[in-house]
This record gives C-alpha cells, sequence and structure tokens, in this order.
C-alpha cells in the first residue's frame, strides 16, 4: 500500500518547469542541486575573471610581450569553457573598450551559445548569473524574457536544470517571466 506521506519540495515556489527544464532562481550561496557547470559574465579579453592576485611572473618579460602580442580578443556574444567539474562557462557579454560596455543584443547571442554549448558539453546542471546584470545594468525581468527565447529558440537537449542566481527581488521577477 502506497504511503500517504510524500515528499515535500523545499524550493517552496523559488523553481518553475519550463518545456521540461527546472529553473529554480535563488540568492543562495549553496547550489539547490549539483551543477555540471558555473556561468560568470565575461569581457572580450576575459579580464573580469581573472583573480586579483599579484605575483611574480613565471614567464620571461619576452615571453609576456609574445602572450600578449598573440592575444586575440573574444568575440562578444560568445562563450569559452574552462576546466572541467564543474565546467566554468564564459559568457562573453562585456567589451571594456566600448561604452556602455555591453548590449542586449550580446546577452542574447552569449545565452544562445551558452545552450549550445551546454549540449556539446553534454552539462544537466548549470548555474546562471543575471546575465548583463552582474557588471551592467539590465534589470532582471529583461534577462529572464531573453532567456525565455533563447530557450523557445534553441532548446536544450541535455540540460535539466538551471539555477538562476539573482537576488531575492530578482529571482521573483525571473519565475514570473516562467510561469
Amino acid at each position: 500500500m502506497p504511503s500517504k506521506l510524500q515528499l515535500v519540495s523545499d524550493e517552496f515556489g523559488r523553481a518553475v518547469v519550463f518545456q521540461g527544464l527546472r529553473i529554480v532562481a535563488t540568492a543562495d550561496e549553496v547550489p539547490p542541486f549539483a551543477l555540471d557547470g558555473l556561468t560568470f559574465e565575461e569581457d572580450t579579453n576575459l579580464l573580469m575573471s581573472a583573480g586579483a592576485e599579484v605575483s611574480a611572473p613565471r614567464e620571461s618579460i619576452s615571453e609576456l610581450v609574445a602572450d600578449i602580442a598573440a592575444f586575440q580578443p573574444v568575440a562578444q556574444g560568445s562563450v569559452v569553457a574552462q576546466g572541467r567539474s564543474p565546467v566554468r562557462l564564459l559568457a562573453i557579454v562585456h567589451d571594456i573598450e566600448k561604452t556602455p560596455t555591453w548590449d542586449e543584443g550580446s546577452v542574447r547571442d552569449a545565452m544562445a551559445a551558452l545552450l549550445k554549448k551546454t549540449d556539446a558539453l553534454d552539462l544537466r546542471a548549470i548555474a546562471l548569473p543575471v546575465l548583463g546584470g552582474v557588471h551592467g545594468d539590465l534589470p532582471a525581468a529583461r534577462f529572464a524574457g531573453l532567456l525565455r527565447i533563447a530557450l523557445e529558440q534553441y532548446p536544450p537537449k541535455r540540460l535539466e536544470r538551471i539555477w538562476v542566481r539573482a537576488s531575492a527581488s530578482d529571482a521573483d521577477q525571473v519565475l514570473d517571466e516562467f510561469r
């Protein structure tokens, strides 16, 4: 005989299911589920995620100069994957040589690239900040609208869960877009 007890979700309205994809939006520091990928808002020169640690260079001055001369900025609107377990997904939405450094199109393009990258890397669960809102001023509600459009246009084949890291008030705005 089945038990009359049921598991009660601890998400308390902080999650929605959209096209079979579970979207959780919280300001929590601890992920609500195991993550395969962590997304970061980044610039074309990959400076935003670079550590601020100051240390003596391991390369010679001539090697450093050669590295700088050979460096090619990453295209705005793309995603760079680094490492594994979890993969660092750098969403390139800023170009620090422009004012403002970001635009809605780069956020839209980065979200499409992110969804494609999750499929290519066989990721099932990722963390995602409010892109354009970490180092820019894109409203959470607009971000959610762009995320919804990206999910409709590029439905992920493998991705099952997205944790949108947002403030409590922004989390409500994000989830409202999918309700």
